[in-house]
C-alpha cells in the first residue's frame, strides 16, 4: 500500500455554551482534520487540535507541522516511512508538534483499520469492543444550573461527572461540588479538574473543602509541576490525584512514578502525540499501578471518536471516557452516533466510524 495524497481541513466551531477553566474561558474551538489517501482509494483521518488555552502548542504551530506532513507525502509514500516521522518527533528529532503527530498517527491507524474492516480499537490492541461509558463534562455557572444539568445527564444514564474548578474562590467551588453531589446521589462518581490553578497550600485547602463529597480524583491541582509536591498534597488529604498536562511523555511520567506522585493518568492523544503513543505510556503507567483515564480535548467528531476507540483498547471495564465535545458541539457525532447524549458509546468500525461532518 502507498499513500498518494494528504490534505488538511481547518475548522472553527462555536461551543453551544462557554466552558470556564482556571486557565481561561473557551467559547469556540479551532483545529484541523488531516486526511490521507491510499492507492487503493481508501482514506484515513485524524485530528490535530491542541489545547491552546492551556499554553504550550499553539494553533499556528500545528498548521505549519501539518503542512510539513502534506509535503512529506510527496517523498514518503510508504506508511512505515510516515510513521518514522512520528517516531522522530517522540525523540525530539522532527518538526512535528504533538497534535500534528496525533493527526498522522490516527489517520494511519484509521486507514489500517478500514482496510482490515475492523474498529480502530482492535488495531490499537483492544480485545473487546463493547460499549464504553461516557463521563459528562458539566458547565453550569451556578449551583442551581449545575444541579439541573447534572440531573438531565443522570436521566440520560450518565454515572460519571466531571467539573472544572479553580477559576474562582475555593468556597464557591465547594458549593458547586456540594450541589452536584446532592443532584446525582452517592452512587455516581465525580471527577474534578483544576488545570493547575493552585499553590500547594491553596490546593490543600481546596481538597479539604471537597473531601466530604466523595471525589473520585482531582486532576492537575498544582501550579507547580514538581512530583514531590503532588505526593505531599496526596498524603495530606487522602484524595486521589490525577496527572494530565504535566505529562508530555515517558520521561515526565517516570519522574512522578519515582516520587509515587499520582493515582491516575489522564491520556489525551492530541497532547501525547497520538493513540499509539498513548498505548505505550499507558503500559508504563499501569506497570507503576497508576490507573489510566482517556479523554478528548474538546475536539470534533474525529478526536472524540479517537478517544472512544483508545478508551476501549485501554481502559478497564467500567472506566468512563471523557468525550467533552459531545456536550459542547451542536452537531457532534461519535462512532456513527448522532448528537450523542447517550451515557455509553460503542466503538464500532470500520476504523473510527465517523459519519458526521467534522
Amino acid at each position: 500500500m502507498k499513500i498518494t495524497r494528504a490534505s488538511i481541513t481547518p475548522y472553527c466551531a462555536r461551543l453551544v455554551r462557554p466552558l470556564s477553566t482556571a486557565q481561561g474561558r473557551i467559547e469556540s474551538r479551532e483545529g484541523f482534520v488531516l486526511t490521507i489517501e491510499s492507492d487503493s482509494g481508501e482514506r484515513g483521518i485524524g485530528e490535530a487540535s491542541p489545547a491552546y488555552w492551556l499554553g504550550g502548542e499553539q494553533i499556528g504551530e500545528t498548521r505549519r507541522a501539518l503542512e510539513s506532513i502534506v509535503r512529506s507525502v510527496e517523498h514518503h509514500s510508504d506508511p512505515r516511512e510516515l510513521r518514522g516521522l512520528i517516531d522522530e518527533n517522540s525523540r525530539g528529532g522532527s518538526a512535528l508538534t504533538p497534535a500534528a503527530s496525533c493527526a498522522l498517527d490516527t489517520a494511519l491507524t484509521d486507514l489500517s483499520a478500514r482496510i482490515r474492516g475492523v474498529p480502530m480499537a482492535r488495531v490499537l490492541g483492544g480485545e473487546s469492543t463493547g460499549a464504553v461509558p461516557v463521563s459528562a463534562l458539566l458547565a453550569g455557572r451556578t449551583p442551581e444550573e449545575l444541579a439541573e444539568e447534572a440531573r438531565v445527564a443522570a436521566g440520560n444514564g450518565h454515572t460519571c461527572f466531571k467539573l472544572k474548578v479553580g477559576a474562582g474562590a475555593i468556597a464557591a467551588d465547594a458549593k458547586m461540588v456540594a450541589s452536584l453531589r446532592m443532584a446525582i446521589g452517592n452512587e455516581c462518581s465525580i471527577r474534578l479538574d483544576a488545570n493547575r490553578a493552585w499553590t500547594l497550600d491553596e490546593a490543600r485547602a481546596a481538597l479539604h473543602a471537597f473531601q466530604p463529597y466523595g471525589i473520585e480524583f482531582l486532576e492537575e491541582p498544582l501550579r507547580s509541576a514538581q512530583p514531590g509536591e503532588l505526593r505531599r498534597l496526596s498524603d495530606a488529604t487522602g484524595v486521589a490525584l490525577a496527572l494530565d498536562e504535566s505529562i508530555s511523555g515517558a520521561a515526565a511520567l517516570s519522574a512522578f512514578v519515582e516520587h509515587d506522585g499520582a493515582d491516575y493518568l489522564v491520556l489525551k492523544a492530541a497532547r501525547l502525540g497520538g493513540p499509539t503513543r498513548c498505548v505505550e505510556i499507558a503500559r508504563l503507567a499501569r506497570a507503576a499501578e497508576i490507573e489510566v483515564v482517556v479523554t478528548d480535548s474538546i475536539e470534533s467528531a474525529v478526536g472524540m471518536s479517537t478517544a472512544v476507540h483508545l478508551a476501549s483498547a485501554l481502559s478497564r471495564r467500567g472506566t468512563a471516557v471523557g468525550a467533552g465535545g459531545a456536550r459542547f458541539f451542536a452537531d457532534a457525532s461519535i462512532c456513527g452516533v448522532e448528537f450523542p447524549s447517550a451515557s455509553q458509546i460503542l466503538p464500532d468500525g470500520p476504523g473510527l466510524n465517523v459519519s458526521a461532518r467534522t
